[in-house]
């Protein structure tokens, strides 16, 4: 085996990390992508010079397939989830998921109400919809559907064609988004591509942003926004009154910034929205977290949205049934109010009562981003380099270059190995260094888009000593103390006291089942389940105030972390909850995070 002395099979009915190394079907789980979407990544970045491909970790080894660092894949992980939020299987550029046929009936069964409903479906692909529709209306004797499709890609639609889903006289070839010839519809239903506008063509763009603009009163859509967004507010346009929409969309319609315009439409056209979300996965063969949408009643209006939520899609009852009210305006605003709709009564009552002496992390610490390097081999040079082009130690600072470096680390930099150190040189660079920006220059660094923008290349922007680093890529984030004033690169975040704060303080009031449960409520994570903190997300977890903190067992988080049993670490600070709301609120605080990991983790 290339680079490895011995190793130990990577059991096959495992999912966890052997010897902290993942072959490519644990790394995908990881990344909540398929198999063949992350063989596709590791090939491509063999010649990629931008892009996901390119920011593929390099395999330690070759065993019956690559084999990885867990935490170089983590490490990735972090850099698809703020480059790329919406996974997208690489044999679909086009972000086109084919729905099953299970969700297509459902969806079919609540839409279809009369024999001569039309029917729009804008993103035919292999014509499930379709194919469910036409099934359903020719079980109740009503004949065949007077349905119209549209199908971006010829050669889809051909096929759409030649098994029946859709006459060759009902289908539009090209872009929904630009089509005018299309009726008006009864009912719209489908699955739309997701896929960010930025990364589709030109032409394809303009005609997204076109079509958001005047279909939601003229508000201008976010550019990092998703293609389904403006098919939606498209589908919606097209209705008749009375009409009845019926989407899969992607979880992140529930949370999202760039959707909140949307959920304002939705609410004004619509008399009744409900969400429809399962534990067991919609897309059996990818890592796509997905809901239904179904609205009814085109022409009025509601102020709240219903959350149906079953373990499978079979324990949905007929008719639908309904939902835990969500109010539209919370979701506009901002927060999480379709994770809150899966809490037990209990730990809402709970959460109610610890309100007054709770609040949202950022009121005491600032987390943002590490520094960005642009090239993370040459800014963190090896013992080797250093020693080979004498670089000052006045030069180099401790920092933390990788997340990897936090795992199985004690509460505090100072208890922790060094790994790293980033170059950052003074004004006047000695011999030595200039002979190291010469080699650089040899190697094309200074060729790399951030170096290539910054003035001069060598020399990385924005870097200041936090006094936190906060995990962005794990199971549970985790907090540390930066007493030994390390550097944090883009791979942690950093968090940067508020005046007046004391970091030790603020790691006792983070350590406890509320915030806990407040980071599965606040962030986000990947289709296969691990959590991705980014700023903002971090900011909002709510955490209790100082004068309702307990001390902290400083030795006994210090344990807790270093054995990497981060639950143990969070339920040390279990009695400054149950000072508050007692035993039975505590559990419920508990059960609540229990909920939602169950959530998460099911669709991993």
């Amino acid at each position: 085996m290339d680079g490895m002395s011995s190793a130990t099979p990577l059991a096959e009915d495992s999912t966890a990390a052997v010897n902290g190394l993942v072959d490519n079907r644990r790394a995908a789980a990881l990344l909540g992508v398929s198999v063949n979407t992350f063989r596709v990544w590791a090939n491509r970045s063999q010649t990629a010079t931008s892009g996901i491909a390119a920011a593929m970790p390099t395999p330690i080894a070759t065993m019956h397939g690559q084999v990885y660092r867990v935490e170089d894949i983590e490490e990735f992980g972090r850099y698809v989830a703020l480059n790329s939020r919406t996974t997208r299987s690489a044999q679909r550029e086009r972000g086109a998921y084919f729905t099953p046929g299970d969700a297509a009936d459902v969806m079919v069964r609540w839409a279809l109400r009369r024999s001569d409903d039309v029917v729009l479906e804008p993103s035919v692909g292999d014509g499930q919809f379709a194919i469910a529709a036409q099934r359903y209306a020719a079980s109740h004797g009503w004949g065949r559907l007077d349905l119209h499709a549209c199908e971006l890609d010829p050669a889809t639609a051909s096929q759409a064609v030649a098994t029946g889903a859709v006459d060759a006289d009902r289908v539009h070839v090209g872009d929904f988004l630009a089509e005018n010839r299309l009726p008006e519809a009864d009912v719209v239903i489908g699955n739309p591509p997701y896929v960010r506008v930025r990364e589709v063509s030109a032409p394809m763009r303009r005609n997204a942003l076109r079509t958001a603009a005047k279909t939601m009163h003229g508000l201008d859509m976010d550019p990092a926004g998703s293609v389904w967004m403006p098919f939606v507010s498209k589908s919606a346009s097209l209705l008749k009154p009375g009409g009845r929409l019926a989407f899969v969309l992607p979880l992140d319609f529930t949370y999202v910034r760039y959707a909140r315009p949307l959920w304002d439409l939705l609410a004004k056209s619509f008399g009744r929205i409900r969400v429809l979300r399962f534990r067991e996965r919609v897309f059996p063969d990818i890592m796509q977290n997905v809901l239904l949408l179904l609205a009814e009643d085109h022409g009025g209006s509601t102020a709240h949205a219903e959350l149906v939520a079953h373990d499978r899609l079979a324990d949905l009852p007929e008719g639908i049934g309904d939902g835990v009210r969500v109010p539209i305006l919370d979701v506009i605003i901002g927060h999480r109010s379709f994770q809150h709709a899966l809490l037990p009564a209990e730990t809402t009552s709970a959460l109610e009562m610890l309100r007054a002496r709770t609040h949202a992390a950022q009121e005491r610490v600032k987390f943002n981003i590490g520094y960005v390097s642009g090239n993370k081999g040459f800014f963190h040079p090896s013992a080797e380099a250093q020693k080979l082009f004498h670089l000052p130690k006045s030069s180099l600072h401790p920092t933390v270059e990788s997340s990897r470096q936090l795992t199985s680390a004690g509460l505090a930099t100072s208890s922790m190995t060094l790994a790293a150190s980033l170059w950052l040189p003074n004004d006047k660079l000695t011999k030595g260094e200039q002979d190291y920006v010469t080699q650089g220059v040899q190697d094309e660094v200074d060729m790399g888009y951030k170096c290539r923008i910054r003035s001069p290349w060598y020399r990385v922007p924005g870097v200041r000593a936090p006094e936190l680093f906060l995990t962005t890529f794990s199971d549970r984030p985790r907090l540390y103390l930066n007493d030994a004033g390390w550097y944090g690169s883009n791979s942690v975040l950093c968090g940067y006291i508020r005046a007046d704060e004391d970091p030790v303080s603020v790691v006792g009031s983070w350590y406890t089942p509320l915030t806990l449960l407040s980071t599965e409520l606040q962030i986000h994570s990947l289709g296969g389940g691990v959590m991705i903190a980014v700023p903002r997300e971090a900011d909002s977890v709510r955490i209790l105030d100082r004068d309702s903190t307990l001390p902290v067992d400083s030795e006994a988080l210090d344990a807790a972390l270093r054995s990497r049993d981060s639950n143990a670490a969070y339920e040390l600070g279990a009695e400054s909850i149950r000072k508050f709301v007692g035993s039975e609120g505590l559990d419920a605080i508990q059960a609540g995070a229990d909920v939602l990991t169950k959530w998460r983790k099911a669709q991993a």
